[in-house]
């Protein structure tokens, strides 16, 4: 199409410039030349990051699927591993891994969310996980979370923004945020079963309902979402 509107640009051109010096035709007919090269080159652009945009919109929902398959099993696995830390006597970290599988299975919610705003359904999906000792569940959870916060949701908020997608940056944004606070917990427990100062351990968690966020004592607002500590989930 661009090709033929050129041409016919040209005839029109000529026929305009009929009467008028060589020299003056030539220099009119570069400058026409220069313009359409540089439009021509514009609208490749354009349309070039336009199907970036759209290959982004489509990777977000995958990634958003995936996502949401990793925190249906984190969220039936902390279940899990808390009662194995329940029946080792370890009470205080059965409470933490409750209150960790309510904000997992929070974030996996609003993951739904977002991927049923796109006009799909999620993915069925059966969690597989492998019940060790408490401490081995320990270890094994630092590296899951840190990998969560620190590579595959950063990746994933990439590719969201590169979409525009506000609600995925949203939902990617505060799981993310959550993730690191859970490696954190993790690490502060499983030092204390190291150093065997369980005692010191908190009795009592709270878990925002719209973002997962979790504390150990209650703001007045979420950090992350604005929640009002009076909607809290408590675990105690």
């Amino acid at each position: 199409m661009l090709k033929a509107s050129f041409t016919a640009c040209l005839i029109q051109i000529n026929i305009i410039m009929k009467n008028m010096p060589l020299a003056f035709k030539l220099t009119i007919v570069s400058i026409f030349c220069v313009s359409i090269y540089a439009c021509d080159n514009k609208i490749e652009e354009v349309t070039g990051t336009t199907k970036q945009h759209d290959d982004a919109g489509i990777q977000t929902i995958k990634n958003m699927q995936s996502a949401y398959q990793g925190e249906k099993t984190a969220t039936a696995k902390y279940l899990a591993f808390s009662k194995k830390a329940e029946t080792e006597g370890y009470h205080n970290i059965a409470l933490l891994y409750n209150a960790v599988s309510a904000a997992e299975n929070i974030h996996a919610t609003n993951h739904q969310l977002v991927i049923e705003d796109a006009g799909a359904k999620v993915s069925f999906i059966k969690p597989k996980y492998t019940v060790k000792s408490t401490k081995e569940n320990l270890t094994n959870d630092i590296k899951g979370e840190a990998f969560e916060a620190t590579t595959r949701y950063p990746d994933f908020l990439k590719t969201a923004e590169m979409a525009d997608n506000q609600i995925a940056l949203l939902s990617l944004s505060y799981a993310m945020k959550t993730e690191q606070k859970h490696k954190f917990f993790f690490e502060q427990v499983l030092g204390d079963i190291n150093s065997n100062t369980l005692k010191s351990l908190p009795s009592k968690y709270y878990v925002c309902p719209a973002c997962g966020n979790t504390y150990t004592k209650a703001p007045k607002h979420c950090d992350f979402s604005f929640t009002d500590r009076d909607k809290f989930i408590v675990f105690e």
